[in-house]
């Protein structure tokens, strides 16, 4: 009998410009797989839908239950922008959100964070003083101010924590699911992703 799924959407951000890494990080390949279809795997296994945010139609061969743009266009191109598209597509009370280049996300941590997302607005790890918002769960309700922070070009994603109830997960808490904290290896350079090439190596050698 399979594991039960999560009954919240996940939301694959991978509208990116990668302009730090130049090119676009979304097909670079760990083990012969392109890290999106990594991340997808990991999501689909997990939650009851997978919807891709993202301008492109290369996406297309992965069975997402949605692939679209960013439904608000009259800001310039921010994270911001990827959860209230996904927040507006999610047929679930919540969804997660997840950046394409974070090929090493812990299951069993989002697992966890999802007990608390009923009674919170968001809920996110909270690391040396920062949180991780392209690893967090946000709950549909907060969308109306999601899509007026948008409308007033407040575009910064962590801007909306001070105005919400977040439940903020420390790191002893993610230890405990992903002792290394390698769910937060984002791959934005060429540098990430030589490291990450090296650790999926080391993984793949222990396994």
């Amino acid at each position: 009998m399979g594991i039960a799924k999560l009954p919240f959407s996940a939301v694959l951000l991978a509208g990116g410009e990668s302009k730090r890494m130049g090119r676009d990080k979304a097909f670079l390949k760990l083990g012969g797989e392109r890290l999106i279809d990594i991340v997808f795997q990991k999501l689909d296994h997990l939650f009851s839908e997978v919807i891709i945010v993202a301008d492109r139609q290369d996406f297309n061969y992965l069975p997402a239950k949605k692939i679209t743009g960013d439904l608000f266009k009259k800001s310039e191109k921010c994270a911001l922008r990827g959860v209230h598209t996904g927040l507006s597509l999610t047929t679930s009370s919540a969804c997660f959100i997840a950046g394409c280049d974070m090929p090493f996300l812990s299951l069993s941590l989002i697992r966890y964070m999802s007990r608390f997302i009923k009674d919170y607005d968001i809920v996110a790890p909270h690391l040396e003083g920062h949180y991780q918002p392209l690893y967090a769960f946000y709950r549909k309700s907060i969308l109306e101010f999601v899509t007026q922070r948008l409308e007033s070009n407040k575009l910064q994603l962590q801007g909306i924590y001070p105005h919400l109830k977040v439940k903020a997960i420390g790191e002893a808490a993610v230890k405990r699911y992903d002792p290394q904290l390698s769910s937060f290896h984002n791959v934005n350079t060429k540098e990430n992703y030589l490291r990450a090439q090296k650790f999926y190596n080391l993984m793949e050698s222990c396994s």
